[in-house]
């Protein structure tokens, strides 16, 4: 069965590509859809069927994803809405409930809400998703095989959902910034531009595997870096009195808050 996706923006491609080069899908089993013709050219040249028509999608696929923005969903689904009888339809559009989607869809459609992040596209995603009223545990399956391809994949209650969205699916932005702003620390101190942002990268990466595979808390860890009087305390320090820990707290809760506002 063709697994469909109606959107090739870049979460849209950045799934379709992470996929096929994770060997979860292959080529000719997928078709995508777009009003943009560069970007239906460009995922013809992976082997693939392309539309400009969202209907075509629906007829064809048995599985759905929905990736387009959240502004852009009902309309889709009104396309769409007569073809998917049964069907499974995976949506990634941020705030958007599965109430609605099902409201728009049918009592029979299958549906799974999703919330990934673009370190998909590099085999390092983190997803979480919730699963509608009729979808079943292979569905789930599904979604866990795919995503579970590209990094990892929790399921959550719904009412969660947007609170992942404003911290995994929104924070890779937040942890450029951070190394953004520690490489220009390096250069300041006289390190060139490309070693400072390899530097500030990798240990991002680093502290980041340490937390999953360590089996120690953040706490833990910090204290595992952090010797009186050294270089790891004084740095600290500097955080603590400028506050960024709070700062990030309040940066995923403002996100979060957007997540909830788009549904209205």
């Amino acid at each position: 069965m063709k697994v469909g996706f109606i959107g090739a923006g870049r979460m849209g491609s950045a799934l379709v590509r992470s996929f096929l080069d994770a060997g979860a899908l292959k080529a000719r089993d997928v078709v995508a859809s777009d009003k943009d013709e560069s970007k239906l050219r460009a995922l013809a040249g992976l082997g693939m069927v392309v539309t400009s028509d969202n209907r075509k999608i629906a007829k064809k696929a048995g599985t759905i994803f929905l990736t387009v923005k959240p502004g852009e969903v009902s309309k889709v689904l009104d396309e769409i809405k007569n073809l998917v009888d049964g069907k499974l339809v995976i949506s990634i559009a941020a705030g958007i409930p599965i109430k609605l989607i099902e409201g728009k869809l049918g009592s029979r459609v299958r549906v799974v809400r999703v919330m990934p992040n673009m370190p998909c596209a590099v085999g390092e995603g983190a997803t979480a998703y919730c699963l509608g009223k009729n979808a079943s545990k292979r569905d789930e399956e599904v979604v866990k095989k795919l995503f579970g391809s590209v990094g990892i994949a929790v399921e959550l209650d719904e009412g969660y959902i947007d609170a992942a969205t404003g911290l995994s699916g929104s924070g890779p932005a937040y942890f450029y910034l951070i190394i953004k702003a520690l490489a220009d620390a390096g250069v300041e101190e006289g390190l060139p531009r490309d070693v400072a942002e390899k530097l500030a990268a990798q240990t991002a990466k680093g502290a980041g595997a340490m937390v999953l595979k360590s089996g120690k808390t953040p706490d833990e860890l910090i204290d595992m870096v952090r010797s009186p009087g050294g270089t790891t305390a004084e740095g600290l320090k500097a955080m603590e009195e400028r506050k960024v820990a709070e700062a990030m707290i309040e940066v995923v809760r403002a996100a979060t808050k957007k997540a909830r506002e788009l549904a209205r």
